[in-house]
């Protein structure tokens, strides 16, 4: 990666930082052998700004599909406990979700049209710095594993529950992100 890109890093996805801080390992309750490979990943991530680089070294040594596999735990992990502090201050309506996680991204270059109904949310995303960097960089398998597999584990502390679904992503190579968020209702 070069200073500029770095730099955009930084800017939309420092927050990735935190789930790389070594004392962190406590907070998943992983195997030994997971809790090893988080200790290494964690050293190389912080020991570079490429980051892709250093998933890529790690990789290197103990594969791709182990550490991609650890950034699934990892993602669902810090996401989950993430969005329940959040929506535990901020609301659980699927009005709150819009707010929180959508009305933020045109101002960073998220380009998307909103479909609502009383019962769910349809946005058909067109443009998203995130893939924009990823394919720059040429780390579109890493930041779907990093980022676009949030949107999986967002959802589940709302209230009432809303489902997720999604088709398409910019990131795999589709023209636009299809997120829908449907509001389950009683029965």
């Amino acid at each position: 990666m070069n200073t500029e890109q770095i730099g955009v890093w930084r800017d939309l996805l420092g927050w990735l930082d935190g789930w790389f801080e070594p004392e962190k390992v406590a907070s998943h309750a992983f195997d030994r052998a997971k809790s090893e490979l988080f200790q290494e990943i964690a050293r190389a991530w912080r020991a570079t700004d490429d980051k892709i680089e250093a998933l890529e070294f790690v990789s290197a040594s103990h594969g791709r599909a182990r550490v991609l596999d650890l950034i699934g735990r990892l993602c669902a992990d810090e996401t989950s406990a993430h969005w329940a502090s959040l929506t535990a201050r901020e609301g659980r309506s699927l009005d709150d979700l819009v707010r929180l996680l959508w009305e933020p991204l045109p101002g960073q270059g998220f380009e998307f049209k909103m479909e609502r109904t009383p019962d769910s949310l349809r946005i058909h995303c067109t443009s998203c710095p995130q893939h924009d960097l990823a394919a720059a960089i040429g780390g579109e398998e890493w930041l779907y594993a990093l980022v676009c597999s949030t949107d999986l584990h967002v959802c589940a502390t709302f209230d009432p529950p809303i489902r997720f679904e999604r088709t398409k992503t910019l990131m795999q190579g589709d023209a636009y992100c299809d997120h829908t968020y449907l509001v389950e209702t009683p029965a």
